[in-house]
């Protein structure tokens, strides 16, 4: 059995055309070793590595350890005012959770008492229930 075998060149019918493929970012410019994190826009290097940075408006993390004493390395936005303090995106996290916390405990419900007097205005007096009773 002899088989030919023909050779067709494929038709562009029923192809997609290749979609570009959006620019990938590009990575951190860290010089120690290579970082493939993408930069921060706008800047030459990751998250990580943007305290090497000096132009970037960024500072170390505010947050000091209670348990050993040392500051957190991470970077956080510097503030407004120069002596003003910064956290890093865990610490601000943390931070506003244990003001959220602080807030409920300072401002509790209402007091068992203060429902009670709120209440009084419709409990019925004794003398009341019988001059209701009488008039019936």
């Amino acid at each position: 059995m002899n088989r030919i075998r023909i050779h067709v060149l494929p038709s562009s019918r029923g192809r997609l055309t290749p979609v570009p493929r959006p620019q990938e970012p590009l990575s951190c410019a860290f010089t120690h070793r290579q970082c493939s994190q993408p930069r921060l826009e706008g800047q030459e290097f990751c998250i990580k590595h943007i305290l090497e940075d000096r132009s970037a408006p960024f500072k170390q993390c505010s947050y000091v350890s209670t348990k050993n004493g040392k500051r957190c390395p991470n970077a956080a936005p510097k503030p407004e005012k120069k002596d003003g303090t910064s956290f890093c995106a865990e610490h601000a996290r943390r931070n506003t959770l244990a003001l959220q916390a602080q807030m409920k405990k300072s401002n509790p419900g209402p007091v068992s008492e203060t429902l009670l007097c709120q209440l009084s205005s419709y409990a019925k007096t004794e003398l009341g229930s019988q001059t209701a009773e009488s008039s019936r």
